[in-house]
């Protein structure tokens, strides 16, 4: 789950780390009221206005604007919202800015040196690892191809959690040494978010270190673990904005399937993580791609089933769709009506894509007739094999 940067802000402040003190804003108006608060609690002569939303490269798109008057708020306010923002991780189409957040501007009357830190998780030496430089701010992406010397690494044993040795010499590579103190701090508080909060990735770009040596996050990033959000309802119901979300991805979510989307044509759905894979083989095997990986569980009931096939209909890029379920906690049959269902209440009753089957195990003879009578176009196989000849001789015809 993405959080938007004030999210990200406030949890970051929930565990005693310095951000910059922000509003956030829905309408202009909003923005100029939030903007006098500001003014007055911060006696600056300026502030930032942010676009909010799933996405980096803000500054280098128009995203992030100074403002240094109430007239400027309501302007620079007023053409950021309601637009959609066009940055280099966005498609061509942009993202739609519902909320932007007034914020102090931290560099007034300072220029502070910009750190980049983050923390993330790395498979391959099943370590949390984070990841720093000294060359923090909007051009981060650039140095880390360019100077890749300039990007230092500190691997954190979940078993040991991060040590003290650990946190000097990021001090020291950081040139910190001044704020020792502060800065052991900060990191011992980031590492505890990090894991408190079930994150994917955390990522500060830039940290500064301003008078007084006040270590401050100026801009997150926070990607929370959506297999672990039931221990975090809170993030959930009150900070998911489902706006932003992929409509799909949320559907998903709520329908508790392992989904993930890709760039194939033909869809795929089955019940386990393994056979997944085998059977997205044979997909690329007959010729296709798949278009998705999707597990139903070894759970699943006729409505969960059902939800499941909606989605890969919902996929224009979908020519054909094979089915494989080996139905042992799972009933064949039910398998079969929760197909037979999604496809009879379909909106769009004139797209017929064709649909290979291939079940076996508890009540498969059944499903078999219930397929056979539904009079669909839903092909059955017997073995995965059959199943990827069929898919092979669909797309043919079709291309």
């Amino acid at each position: 789950m993405n959080l938007h940067e004030f999210q990200g802000r406030e949890i970051l402040n929930s565990f005693s780390i310095k951000v910059p003190y922000g509003i956030v804003s829905n309408t202009p108006e909003e923005s100029v009221i939030a903007a006098k608060e500001i003014f007055e609690k911060t006696k600056k002569k300026s502030l930032v206005i942010k676009a909010q939303i799933h996405a980096g490269g803000r500054g280098k798109s128009g995203g992030i604007q100074i403002a240094k008057s109430l007239k400027e708020v309501y302007d620079k306010s007023k053409n950021i919202l309601g637009k959609y923002l066009v940055t280099p991780q966005t498609s061509k189409k942009g993202k739609l800015v519902r909320k932007v957040l007034i914020s102090e501007d931290v560099y007034y009357n300072n220029n502070p040196n910009e750190y980049y830190i983050s923390i993330l998780f790395n498979r391959d030496i099943e370590k949390n690892i984070i990841v720093f430089s000294k060359e923090g701010g909007m051009d981060i992406e650039e140095i880390s191809k360019i100077h890749p010397d300039k990007i230092y690494t500190e691997e954190i044993d979940p078993g040991l959690g991060i040590q003290s040795f650990q946190i000097r010499r990021m001090g020291y590579l950081l040139g910190m040494k001044n704020s020792t103190g502060k800065f052991r701090n900060f990191v011992i508080s980031l590492y505890k978010a990090y894991l408190s909060c079930d994150v994917l990735l955390l990522e500060i770009n830039p940290l500064i270190n301003i008078e007084a040596n006040n270590i401050l996050a100026v801009d997150t990033k926070i990607i929370l673990d959506d297999n672990a959000l039931f221990r975090h309802k809170k993030y959930y119901n009150e900070i998911r904005d489902q706006k932003k979300e992929d409509p799909i991805e949320m559907e998903v979510f709520e329908s508790k399937l392992n989904f993930i989307k890709l760039k194939g044509n033909v869809g795929c759905m089955v019940n386990g993580a393994g056979l997944a894979m085998a059977t997205m083989d044979m997909i690329q095997c007959s010729g296709g791609n798949p278009a998705n990986f999707l597990d139903i569980g070894g759970d699943a009931d006729k409505n969960r089933v059902e939800k499941a096939f909606r989605i890969i209909l919902k996929d224009e890029s979908v020519k054909a769709i094979l089915i494989n379920i080996f139905g042992g906690i799972v009933r064949c049959d039910t398998v079969a009506e929760g197909i037979i269902n999604s496809y009879q209440h379909k909106i769009d009753h004139n797209k017929k894509i064709p649909v290979v089957v291939r079940l076996q195990g508890t009540n498969e003879i059944m499903a078999k007739k219930m397929l056979k009578n539904s009079l669909l176009p839903i092909y059955y196989a017997d073995t995965l094999e059959k199943a990827a000849n069929k898919i092979k001789e669909i797309l043919l015809k079709k291309n």
